[in-house]
């Protein structure tokens, strides 16, 4: 696999392959990215911030390659864009550029092949299903829910919890969702028993 360099958008939650997030633009250098990005569709990176200052990067290393599926302008002047993840991809390098956007080297990493929900796992879908009901912006994203695909159901859960983002980190890390699937099940039955 070859090394690309890549524009990077720092958010704060990440976006996973398959997943979908709206971003507000307002920066001469983010409508810049942006117009490159439309472009050459296959070098717009999100990637989550680093707080910690550890490490080389002041970015986490798994980031997604994201495409642009909607935008419009808003009446305050900035302009909303839902990206949608395509490929997960590991950054070795960042720097800025003169108007402030970052730019980095990457490596395309595979993504999480996709599996059916074991009957174990069905609570997961089940919780998914009710945030989605509870919270409709959430689930408005996602016209057509992939709910009986394993991989799917992680991402987005995964781009959802309160977790500390090295958690996450780890997590995105793994060559399949079968660390992520026990994680999320576990959190759903110690959720459970503190309810009752």
């Amino acid at each position: 696999m070859k090394r690309i360099d890549a524009t990077l958008l720092p958010i704060d939650t990440p976006v996973l392959p398959q997943g979908r997030k709206e971003l507000r633009l307002a920066t001469p250098g983010q409508l810049r990215m942006l117009a490159q990005c439309l472009k050459d569709p296959n070098q717009w990176l999100v990637v989550c911030m680093n707080r910690e200052e550890e490490g080389d990067l002041p970015c986490y290393p798994v980031a997604t390659q994201v495409r642009v599926v909607d935008f419009s302008s808003l009446d305050d002047g900035t302009l909303s864009v839902v990206v949608e993840g395509q490929q997960k991809v590991r950054i070795s390098e960042v720097w800025a550029e003169a108007d402030g956007v970052w730019m980095g080297k990457v490596l395309p990493m595979l993504n999480w092949p996709s599996r059916p929900i074991e009957q174990p796992f069905s609570m997961v879908v089940a919780a998914l299903e009710r945030l989605y009901q509870q919270e409709p912006s959430l689930g408005q994203m996602y016209p057509e829910r992939e709910l009986s695909d394993a991989c799917w159901v992680c991402q987005r859960w995964l781009e959802i919890l309160p977790l500390v983002e090295q958690d996450k980190q780890m997590l995105m890390d793994q060559p399949d969702c079968s660390k992520t699937m026990h994680y999320v099940l576990q959190l759903i039955l110690n959720h459970q028993s503190g309810a009752n």
